[in-house]
C-alpha cells in the first residue's frame, strides 16, 4: 500500500498551529498516525500529528486527517499492527491550507525483498 495525497481538514485547525507547522515541518520528517473510530463523519478516520520531543516529553499537534478515500485502508493496517509509515512530501506554508501538506503513506517493503528486486535476482528456493 502506498497512497499520497494533501492531509484534509487542515482548513478546520487553528490558524496560529498551522502556521508554525508550516515554518517547522519540512520534507522527509515522518508524521504519526492515530486511529480515531469515535469520529462522527467517518468511524475509519485517522488523524495525522506533528510530534516533537521536548523536555516534558512528546508534544503532538494535530494537523488533520487522512482523506476519506483513503481511510478505511489505513485504519485497516494500523488496526492488524502493520508498520505505516507517513512522510511529508511537500510543505508549501503559501498554499491553500488544504494543500499545505503533501505526505505519502506507506507500509515499508521488505529490506530483502526490495535489494532482490533492485538486482533482479528472485526470491525462494534454488
Amino acid at each position: 500500500m502506498k497512497r499520497q495525497f494533501f492531509i484534509a481538514g487542515v482548513q478546520f485547525r487553528p490558524h496560529g498551529d498551522i502556521a508554525i507547522a508550516g515554518v517547522k515541518i519540512k520534507p522527509g520528517d515522518h508524521l504519526g498516525l492515530v486511529p480515531e473510530p469515535t469520529n462522527k463523519f467517518d468511524p475509519n478516520a485517522v488523524k495525522i500529528e506533528y510530534n516533537t520531543e521536548t523536555a516534558d516529553g512528546v508534544d503532538s499537534l494535530f494537523l488533520g486527517y487522512v482523506p476519506k478515500r483513503f481511510s478505511s485502508e489505513v485504519s485497516a493496517m494500523l488496526g492488524i499492527g502493520a508498520s505505516v509509515i507517513c512522510t511529508v512530501d511537500e510543505v508549501n506554508p503559501d498554499a491553500k491550507t488544504y494543500e499545505m501538506f503533501k505526505v505519502t503513506v506507506q507500509i515499508p517493503v521488505d529490506e530483502e525483498t526490495s535489494e532482490a528486486e533492485d538486482s533482479g535476482e528472485e526470491e525462494g528456493p534454488e
